[in-house]
């Protein structure tokens, strides 16, 4: 397979597992490239055959093809299927199935696997303190702001009192 081909399905998929979502920076290393209709299967390197894919989904996908392994369900393309449509997370971090193929999809890939789900759980945890970590610093700039126009106000009542208390001339 050419770099160029290689290269262009990490960009398609962000430096991220196609079928799991793991980082390449998550593991500390470039993913692999999965065929998505096997070569062995017919499957060409085509840029919508390609598919970027850490190593264990590759390996549990294998040279899965629905036209000839039983139980001949096709396989959720991730370069060419929303799946979103098919597969949602819920609250503890599994996957859940939407549709059959979306539950065949996370069972052949064993996308509930416990990394996968505490990776999942860590992620939804640092969402949510980056959300409270924004809010904080924003009640920061208010708060300044607040404190600038006080402190603007103080001055301003200062002046003026010096003003009335500082002996006139005549």
């Amino acid at each position: 397979m050419a770099a160029s081909a290689r290269e262009g399905a990490r960009e398609r998929f962000a430096g991220r597992c196609a079928y799991c979502g793991v980082h390449e920076n998550s593991v500390g290393a470039t993913l692999t490239v999965d065929h998505h209709r096997p070569r062995a299967r017919g499957g060409l390197d085509e840029s919508e055959n390609l598919v970027y894919a850490c190593p264990r989904c590759n390996e549990h996908k294998g040279s899965y093809w629905h036209e000839i392994d039983p139980p001949h369900v096709q396989l959720l393309n991730p370069g060419r299927d929303d799946l979103s449509l098919h597969v949602r997370e819920i609250e503890d971090g599994r996957l859940v199935g939407v549709t059959s193929d979306g539950v065949f999809f996370i069972d052949k890939l064993r996308l509930n696997r416990a990394p996968l789900v505490a990776l999942r759980v860590r992620a939804k945890l640092i969402a949510v303190r980056a959300a409270e970590l924004d809010d904080a610093r924003q009640r920061v700039r208010a708060l300044e702001q607040r404190i600038s126009e006080l402190r603007a106000a103080v001055e301003s009542t200062g002046d003026a009192i010096q003003r009335r208390s500082s002996p006139r001339r005549s």
